[in-house]
Formats: structure tokens, sequence, C-alpha cells
């Protein structure tokens, strides 16, 4: 049943406080790029065997996704207007929360990375080559959800293909990871505990971050299906 219930999301209070809300949405999704963009930074420092590197990085990352906490508070404080229908609230704060989980889960792999340097043993260069493509599609993901976002008031359709995009990137993700998991399975019969869990920690948050670019694409599916 089609009622005024379902189309509320885009009927706010007034077309400037819908660009307003949009604007810093765009604001927060691009400070969560960088922290992605970083992060990868952080494997290919690693790749390259340079530690210093890897921990200069990791400070952008710190950074990075600091600034984003601060945009996404300002959001939700706006958010806590009372001109604000419920639904519209809830839609919006999904997926505002649902994207700082994105930067959540690229700092959790840089750390990874951070903690693996004091130890004596190295991932091989093909379980490093395979978790930077990973990266880089979490990175790719990411900058197509900020586009969806831009994109979101006056070209809703476009938003539906970006939002397929992102699915398919998220299954390549999932495809690499499975043979990702099978080397690291055979570097836990040599290597020592602590190593072990590092490697499938880093290999599930760059997985678990191209997760939540999909879960954000199905947020901005239902938003785009509401404004056409």
């Amino acid at each position: 049943m089609c009622g005024w219930g379902s189309i509320t999301v885009w009927l706010w209070v007034s077309k400037e406080r819908r660009k307003e809300v949009i604007r810093m949405c765009i604001e927060h999704i691009s400070k969560i790029v960088s922290v992605t963009e970083y992060a990868v930074k952080v494997l290919e420092a690693y790749a390259s065997s340079s530690a210093s590197e890897v921990r200069s990085w990791w400070n952008e990352v710190f950074k990075a996704e600091k600034e984003a906490d601060d945009v996404k508070r300002r959001l939700i404080f706006e958010l806590s207007s009372e001109v604000f229908h419920p639904i519209d609230r809830e839609t919006i704060l999904r997926l505002v929360l649902g994207s700082d989980d994105i930067a959540a889960y690229a700092k959790a792999w840089s750390r990874r990375v951070v903690l693996m340097l004091p130890l004596q043993e190295r991932l091989p260069e093909s379980t490093t080559s395979r978790l930077l493509t990973m990266g880089r599609k979490v990175v790719e993901a990411t900058r197509l959800v900020k586009e969806s976002v831009e994109k979101l008031v006056e070209e809703p359709r476009a938003v539906l293909e970006l939002a397929n995009k992102i699915e398919r990137l998220e299954e390549e993700v999932d495809e690499l990871r499975v043979s990702v998991f099978s080397e690291i399975i055979k570097l836990c019969d040599s290597s020592k505990t602590s190593f072990c869990i590092l490697s499938k920690e880093l290999m599930d948050s760059i997985e678990d971050a191209a997760d939540k670019c999909e879960d954000v694409a199905d947020i901005l599916r239902s938003l785009a299906l509401l404004a056409i």
C-alpha cells in the first residue's frame, strides 16, 4: 500500500534543508573515502617492507577517521532536530552509521598491519598482493558510495546502477578472500599463533569493509527508489 508514510524520505521541511543534510552526508563519506585510501597506503607500505611508511600512513588513517567522526556527530545533531520526520531521521542515520562502519573496518585493518610490524614473520608476497587488491576494491566501492550520495537528489535512477557496481565489487572481494584464506591456513601451520591471528583478522577486516559498502549501497538503493 502506497501512502504518505512510504514517501516521506524526500518530503522534508524544505528543499534547502534536504540539500544541507545531503551536503553533510557527502562531507562525511568524503572523509571515509580518505580513510580507505590511506588504509590501502598502509598495505602498500607493508608490501614494500617500509615500517616507517606503514606508521606514517597509519597516522593519516587515524586522523581521517577522527575527522569523519566529527562530521558524523554534527550530522547526528542535525538529525536530532524536531523538524525531521522519524522515518527520514532513521533512514539517514542508517546511512551515516553504515558509512561510518566502512571507516572503522579500514582503520582496523591498518591497525592489524601496524601490530604485525614487530613480529619476525611476514606475509608471503602473493598473499599481500591479494590483500592489496581487496583493499583497492574497497576504495573503489567507497568512492561509488560517495558518488551515489551526490546523485541521490537529482539523479536517483543513476544510484541504482552505482549500487549494482558496489555489489559486484563486494562479490569480487569475497572471491579473493577464498584464495587468501587458503594461503593463511597454510601459513598458520608453521607460524606463531599471534601472527596467524593477525593475518586472518587483517583479511577479515578488509572483507568486512567491503560488506559494509554493500550494506550502504542497499540503503542508497531504497532511498533512490523512493525518490524516483
